[in-house]
């Protein structure tokens, strides 16, 4: 477009410097509107382009602020993820300890004189269940934590 403009100056220019006729100021009138309209043109295309840049701009903001929201709620899920898997685990650990005190106490009803044999056993299988117990609340309260 300035290339035009600047031709059209050029032949404005060598018009009026080598033609003396009457309808030269007309010719002249002509290419400067003729130049107004490239110069219009120019303006509208700097604020088009300034529009498509700031578009450009605010789309990149959205896709990159998507971008974080999706790594984080992926980070998230994993956080669960992690946190149900030790949840889980602890619940399985605690019900085998449990089966294996029911085996136990099955075995002492069918013959009560074995009491004192497994006393020490018995009491380190409960000491065994209150730690799985308290593992597993507090994987259930990391859990709940992850969650939020």
């Amino acid at each position: 477009m300035q290339q035009a403009k600047n031709q059209l100056n050029s032949y404005k220019s060598s018009l009026a410097a080598n033609w003396q006729g009457s309808e030269v100021p007309y010719m002249s009138q002509g290419i400067d509107k003729a130049i107004q309209q490239i110069d219009a043109v120019m303006r509208d295309l700097r604020n088009i382009a300034n529009d498509v840049n700031s578009t450009a701009s605010a789309i990149k903001r959205e896709d990159d602020a998507a971008a974080v929201a999706a790594r984080a709620r992926a980070a998230k899920q994993q956080r669960i993820a992690v946190a149900q898997n030790a949840y889980n685990n602890a619940c399985d650990e605690l019900a085998e300890l449990n089966k294996e005190k029911d085996k136990l106490a099955a075995k002492l009803r069918d013959k009560p004189s074995l009491i004192q044999k497994y006393r020490d056993e018995l009491e380190k299988l409960n000491k065994k269940i209150e730690a799985a117990e308290k593992k597993c609340d507090e994987c259930k309260n990391a859990l709940a934590a992850a969650r939020r």
